[in-house]
């Protein structure tokens, strides 16, 4: 295990950076919350194991979502939750994407660009799902904004996690099972909904970018991304329901880079581990100032309240509990067997360290220092 983390490279090299650097009201609240997590800053907090009864001290935590050591205990909780809607079918991963030429309008617009790239997302799979030349069925979606490469250069995409099949005048459709529907109609129909939605924003441009105010000179600009192939991506099922929910939860809560992939801060300079992808997905070492490396995580900072995690179809939040449970009722009905979820799990930050209990009660304790 790593013995860096992000809280070391702030604490090192965070205050020659913002002394030079002008950070986000939001970037602010991250950047002093992973300084403080797990300080006495915070104050402290006791557990105390159900089976073996031994108190233990720990300091608090920040709880903020941008934070590498916050995410595990958030992440199980989430899963248990999300579990308790799990289909006995098939799901896909799809993955929508923009190009690059758009990065900096994004950077600029985030909470708007955001949220057209999953209404783009959404709209895209249902309508195509919906459609008798493909499914023909009202699927669920779950799907997952992230904004990152595996460089932590600024890369917005979305994960969507999608039902092999869905609920079509009171009947079950099923999906082939390795197949959805077309990813190059997908890549056509979700370019077409998403620059139409750039379109109609009131967009905010730096100095540089002033210019595309003037609606022919913005129309020409994205002429020839009309024009681009789009990357996107649909994965066929892999393993159980189950699978599915885990393989959601370590997407769902991840940020843009894990502790236990920094490798060095020393002199000034950051080494980290990625996959280069575009070579065979080879384990490598790239290495940046900490000043680089500081300002590429902090790219990724999300709006303010903005949710990442979002439902739509037959998963949308306020019809999930009753649809599902009719799904079930049509999938028992059409393939004749029942399906329960029974994931059990392990909290590796909550196990006791005294008896290596795996599901354990803890009673918290808050005071401050």
């Amino acid at each position: 295990m790593s013995s860096y983390t992000i809280q070391d490279i702030f604490q090192k090299y965070g205050n020659d950076y913002i002394s030079k650097h002008k950070l986000s009201k939001e970037q602010w609240k991250v950047y002093n919350a992973i300084i403080k997590c797990k300080t006495k800053n915070l104050g402290i907090h006791t557990m105390t194991c159900s089976e073996c009864g031994e108190t233990f001290i720990y300091f608090n935590s920040c709880r903020n979502r941008h934070c590498p050591m916050c995410q595990a205990y958030k992440r199980e909780k989430w899963i248990e939750k999300e579990s308790n809607y799990l289909l006995n079918c098939p799901y896909f991963h799809i993955v929508t994407t923009i190009p690059y030429e758009l990065n900096e309008i994004i950077l600029y617009n985030k909470k708007d660009c955001y949220q057209i790239l999953f209404e783009a997302t959404s709209e895209s799979i249902l309508e195509l799902c919906n459609d008798p030349k493909w499914l023909g069925a009202k699927v669920g979606i779950t799907s997952i904004l992230h904004t990152w490469g595996q460089t932590m250069e600024f890369h917005p995409h979305i994960h969507s996690i999608v039902t092999g099949g869905g609920i079509n005048n009171n009947h079950w459709i099923n999906s082939n099972n390795n197949y959805l529907i077309k990813v190059q109609v997908l890549s056509s129909l979700f370019k077409g909904k998403f620059l139409s939605k750039l379109k109609h924003l009131e967009l905010n441009l730096p100095n540089s970018l002033k210019h595309l105010k003037d609606i022919k000179q913005f129309n020409n600009f994205l002429r020839p991304l009309y024009n681009k192939q789009w990357v996107e991506f649909i994965e066929p099922p892999k393993g159980s329901p189950e699978n599915v929910i885990e393989y959601i939860g370590r997407y769902s809560f991840r940020v843009a880079i894990s502790n236990d992939r920094i490798k060095s801060i020393d002199n000034g300079f950051v080494t980290f581990e990625y996959k280069d992808y575009k070579d065979n997905a080879k384990i490598k070492n790239m290495t940046i100032t900490a000043k680089e490396f500081i300002r590429r995580f902090l790219l990724h900072i999300l709006p303010d309240k903005f949710t990442k995690i979002r439902h739509y179809g037959i998963l949308t939040n306020r019809s999930k509990t009753n649809n599902i449970k009719f799904a079930r009722l049509l999938i028992r009905q059409q393939i004749f067997s029942d399906f329960t979820s029974t994931l059990k799990r392990k909290v590796k930050d909550l196990t006791c360290p005294n008896c290596g209990s795996a599901f354990l009660t803890f009673n918290y304790f808050y005071v401050s220092t």
